[in-house]
C-alpha cells in the first residue's frame, strides 16, 4: 500500500527526491499545462499525539489535479521523509529551508501554496521569502500563523486513549478535532497508524520531549514574530485566502478573523472563507467545496 516504495495509493505513484541530503517523499499529478500547486500538510516532527502526512490531501487530490500540476510532500521528519540531521536542526527554520529546497529541487519557479495548520505558517513564511515565485497563498486553520501564543492542545487531549499514537488513539484525536467523522477514511487511518510506529517517528518523538520547549518553540516564536511584523508593515503583497472551520477547537475562528483583519488592512486581494460544521480538517470535511473555493480564488487573483 502507500507505505511501500513504488506502491500506489489513491493519489497515484509515490516518488522520492533528495533535498540537501534529506530523502523526501511526495506525490505529483494533474495537467502539464496547469499552474503548479504545492499542498503542505500540518503538524511537525515528533508529535506525541498525532501523525500528519501528504495523504492528508487525498480527498482534494482529484479535484485539484483537474486544473493544476498538484504536488503534495511529506515535510521533513514527517510521513516517510527523513528526520532532521541532528538536534540543532529541530527548528521551524529547518522546516522552511527543507520545503524551499524541495521546491528548488523540483525546479518550480511559479506556484501556488496551500498550507494547513502549522504549515499555514510554513506557507506564509515561504511566501514572504519568495514573493516573486508565489502566485497565491492559502492558509487553512492555522493557529501557528495567528497573533498570540498557540492554543495549548493538552486540555483537548486529556481524555485521549493511551497509549498515544496507537490506532485507537489516533482515531480518537482525529474525531476530537473534527465536526464529523466523514473525513476519517480507513486507508488514511491505517497509513497514519503505520507511520506512528516507524522507528524514525519514535526517534523524533523522543527528541522532541526535550527539544520542543528548548529548541523548537523558541525558534518558532522568533520566526513567527518576525513574519507577523512583516505583514503588519504591509510587506505581504501576494493574494491571500484564509479558509477556516467554524467549529475548529484548536485553531479557533476568532484567531483566524484577527489574522484576516491584519492582512486586509494592507491588501484588497485578501479573502476569507468559513466552513460551517467543520473542524480542524475542514478541507477533508468539505473536500469538493474546498477545492472549488481555492480554485475560484486563484482564478480571480493569479497573474
Amino acid at each position: 500500500m502507500q507505505t511501500v516504495e513504488g506502491a500506489r495509493s489513491s493519489m497515484g505513484e509515490v516518488a522520492y527526491v533528495d533535498v540537501d541530503g534529506i530523502r523526501t517523499r511526495f506525490y505529483e499529478a494533474g495537467t502539464e499545462t496547469g499552474d503548479a500547486m504545492l499542498l503542505l500538510h500540518g503538524g511537525n516532527f515528533g508529535q506525541f499525539e498525532n501523525v500528519d502526512c501528504a495523504e492528508n490531501w487525498e480527498l482534494n487530490w482529484p479535484g485539484f489535479a483537474k486544473n493544476f500540476r498538484v504536488i503534495a510532500m511529506d515535510k521533513i521528519g514527517q510521513g516517510l521523509t527523513d528526520n532532521p540531521p541532528g538536534e540543532k536542526a529541530y527548528t521551524i527554520d529547518t522546516v522552511v529551508s527543507h520545503a524551499a529546497g524541495f521546491i528548488r529541487t523540483l525546479g518550480l519557479t511559479k506556484y501556488h501554496l496551500v498550507g494547513h495548520s502549522r504549515a499555514g505558517y510554513l506557507a506564509t513564511r515561504l511566501t514572504m521569502e519568495y514573493q516573486d515565485a508565489v502566485q497565491t497563498l492559502t492558509i487553512v486553520d492555522s493557529s501557528t500563523t495567528v497573533p498570540g501564543p498557540n492554543l495549548l492542545r493538552g486540555p483537548l487531549l486529556a481524555h485521549a486513549p493511551r497509549p498515544l499514537l496507537s490506532r485507537e488513539s489516533l482515531e480518537w484525536v482525529t474525531r476530537a478535532f473534527s465536526f464529523s467523522s466523514a473525513l476519517l477514511t480507513p486507508e488514511w487511518l491505517a497509513l497514519r497508524s503505520y507511520i506512528a510506529q516507524l522507528p524514525k517517528n519514535g526517534e523524533a518523538v523522543e527528541k522532541m520531549r526535550t527539544l520542543e520547549e528548548r529548541v523548537f518553540m523558541p525558534s518558532l516564536e522568533r520566526s513567527k514574530e518576525e513574519t507577523l511584523a512583516w505583514i503588519r508593515d504591509g510587506k505581504l503583497e501576494t493574494p491571500t485566502l484564509l479558509v477556516w472551520g467554524r467549529n475548529d477547537p484548536s485553531a479557533v475562528l476568532s484567531g483566524g478573523l484577527e489574522l484576516f483583519q491584519i492582512l486586509a488592512d494592507h491588501s484588497s486581494r485578501v479573502q476569507m472563507h468559513i466552513f460551517n460544521e467543520a473542524g480542524h480538517y475542514c478541507y477533508r470535511e468539505h473536500p469538493d467545496e474546498f477545492v472549488s473555493v481555492v480554485t475560484t480564488f486563484i482564478a480571480q487573483n493569479a497573474g
